[in-house]
């Protein structure tokens, strides 16, 4: 009998990180926070921050 290989998440071979089908899916370790969390955005040079309104309150 041929030996069946090991599928693991569906895939029959080791996934590329280029992977297109990863997209939108990774993750990171991070001890602090206790888990694997979604990678945050990377913020863009020259682009403002979101929230927050400048000026006067009143």
């Amino acid at each position: 009998m041929a030996e069946k290989k090991k599928r693991r998440l569906g895939f029959s071979e080791p996934i590329r990180q280029d992977d297109p089908r990863l997209d939108g899916h990774r993750t990171t370790y991070q001890s602090s926070r206790g888990g694997w969390f979604p990678e945050e955005a990377k913020p863009v040079p020259g682009q403002r921050k979101s929230g927050g309104r400048r000026g006067r309150r009143g």
